[in-house]
């Protein structure tokens, strides 16, 4: 979830910080200080050090770092691209940003000079990307075998979102909103999903795994998915994605898979687009399936890398135009 974090208002305090983060700082205390500690230690050590690296860069081309021009954040992103994955220049891009909307003065990076930096550095840098361990129909099967007569309310949760996750193709966000208002139970059982605008008809497997959840928690409006304690009592409050993430995590040690071999909340969307194209369906008919507004990431999940460059090149050049 985004931080809320408020802008300093007050010009004098405003000048201080900003003289404070001019320089290099060799602790995170005016990091606590400007994000008002939403942030963990960890999380906060990387953006000093992401930021530290940027005024060295600045100090060293005779530029100011904040405000910060456009031009330097470009030429500091494409002096980090040489030794740095595409990961790590966007963290670069959220620590600048994130610096310089604290401080109220006008974001580089939401530039089109940036954007279009960037789009360089996904289309040149798409091998660093690693596509998350596909959830496979084998997978979910497998699962079913161990938990189908279960009672415990985590085992039935889980199994459920296993199974509507892959089948439906869910974003983490699409599994964390849905509500009993976007379920349609007929009354052979079957299940109708309604996400954003598309319906979407459950096999009787996800729909069984479904009624099954419905059934042991009584849950009857609001959210369908929730937290669980450890005294498994079901709360009110929605899963998030970080719940998601561990709920795979959580199938991919119950399959006893390698310990290289994680699963993630995107799991399911690439394990079914795999599945898909390994029984004879498109790029263009995985996309339409899985909502994708272009082509490219189902063509990367199925491995047609050419396709999704050229995708990807065809936004670019849209962008410069």
């Amino acid at each position: 979830m985004a931080k809320k974090i408020t802008v300093i208002e007050d010009e004098i305090v405003r000048n201080a910080s900003i003289a404070d983060f001019s320089s290099i700082a060799d602790s995170i205390t005016i990091w606590q200080r400007l994000t008002q500690q939403q942030y963990a230690k960890n999380t906060l050590v990387a953006f000093k050090n992401d930021w530290n690296s940027f005024v060295l860069f600045c100090s060293q081309h005779n530029s100011s770092p904040l405000p910060a021009s456009a031009e330097i954040v470009h030429r500091y992103i494409e002096k980090m691209a040489q030794t740095r994955k595409l990961a790590s220049l966007k963290r670069y891009i959220v620590t600048i940003g994130l610096v310089h909307r604290c401080h109220a003065l006008p974001n580089p990076c939401l530039s089109n000079e940036i954007k279009l930096a960037m789009h360089k550095q996904r289309l040149d840098k798409h091998d660093d990307y690693t596509n998350a361990y596909g959830f496979r129909d084998n997978h979910l099967h497998d699962l079913l075998d161990s938990f189908m007569l279960s009672t415990k309310a985590k085992d039935v949760r889980d199994m459920a979102i296993w199974a509507i996750t892959f089948e439906a193709m869910l974003k983490r966000s699409e599994v964390t909103a849905l509500a009993i208002n976007d379920i349609d139970v007929e009354q052979d059982g079957l299940i109708t999903l309604s996400v954003n605008d598309n319906l979407i008809a459950l096999s009787d497997i996800a729909s069984q795994a479904i009624n099954r959840w419905l059934t042991l928690s009584m849950i009857d409006n609001g959210f369908v998915f929730r937290r669980i304690d450890r005294h498994n009592n079901i709360g009110d409050n929605p899963l998030d994605h970080s719940s998601i993430y561990r709920i795979f995590r959580r199938a991919s040690q119950e399959l006893d898979l390698p310990t290289d071999v994680i699963f993630s909340g995107q799991s399911p969307r690439v394990g079914a687009s795999q599945d898909l194209a390994d029984a004879g369906l498109s790029v263009h008919q995985i996309q339409h399936q899985g909502r994708w507004r272009s082509p490219a990431m189902p063509a990367q999940y199925i491995g047609q890398r050419a396709k999704r460059d050229n995708t990807l090149k065809k936004f670019a050049n849209k962008n410069n135009k």
